[in-house]
């Protein structure tokens, strides 16, 4: 389901939900609540492979994963999530299309945090928005297809850099909750993950000698020759070092409260 789709579908519902709300159902929270959830997202990769205001092509994809939260704070608790992200970039739709450069990857992610809502539980509004921060890891994989087979890029080491496989990531977002009865909530919500590490596309700096590397490791560094053009100069930008990755989520979240 396209993000597009997916915002209508939520426009669509949310008045029928909130008069359900108001005609049927009592939720109420208490500090020692525990709650769990599932979640559906469209995701949308943030790196050297794309351009951030390149709306005509977001080159989106999926994400699903599920949290725990605990309620200790007529504002505050705190969540533990979990994630399986599959993030995409390509160069065919930036200004660098002739670098020819692209990745793949599914990424799991696994982070604990504290969500603040806008107001108290006490105040007599069930649909009260909030806001969280989470530090957390991130799994790096980054593929490439290359003849019609998917290639792993991190044992290549295209830029002749050697990096980790998981590194730390900072997340933070906004929500807002709609009541589907006593014990379940629909949340809507957006964030932000910030990766520390520029490497999750397997792009960051310049083009480097790779003459005495394998050939895959040639073809897949440099990939301008795919299109008939001649190779870029060792030295010249392959990436920009300066901004580390990310990715942007927009979730549908079912939670259970216990």
């Amino acid at each position: 389901m396209t993000l597009t789709v997916r915002i209508i579908v939520i426009l669509l519902i949310c008045p029928f939900l909130m008069k359900a709300q108001g005609r049927f159902f009592r939720w109420r929270e208490n500090i020692g609540d525990w709650y769990l959830g599932f979640n559906t997202s469209t995701s949308r990769y943030c790196g050297d492979l794309s351009e951030r205001c390149n709306v005509a092509h977001l080159q989106l994809s999926w994400s699903v994963g599920g949290l725990v939260q605990y309620r200790f704070d007529e504002y505050m608790s705190l969540r533990a999530d979990v994630g399986l992200t599959h993030l995409r970039g390509d160069q065919q739709y930036t200004k660098n299309k002739l670098n020819n450069l692209s990745f793949s990857s599914i990424n799991t992610s696994v982070s604990v945090g504290v969500q603040v809502d806008f107001r108290s539980i006490d105040y007599p509004q069930y649909n009260i928005p909030y806001g969280w921060l989470s530090l957390g890891v991130i799994s790096i994989n980054p593929t490439t297809l290359c003849n019609g087979q998917r290639i792993s890029l991190i044992d290549l080491k295209t830029e002749n850099v050697t990096y980790a496989d998981w590194a730390g990531a900072i997340s933070y977002g906004v929500g807002l909750p709609l009541r589907i009865s006593r014990k379940v909530q629909l949340r809507l919500e957006g964030r932000y993950t910030h990766v520390l590490s520029d490497y999750l596309d397997d792009v960051s700096t310049v083009y480097v000698d790779k003459s005495t590397g394998s050939l895959l490791a040639q073809k897949l560094a440099d990939r301008r020759s795919e299109l008939g053009i001649a190779a870029n100069r060792v030295g010249a930008q392959r990436g920009d070092a300066s901004y580390n990755d990310g990715y942007f989520l927009l979730s549908l979240q079912i939670v259970y409260k216990k």
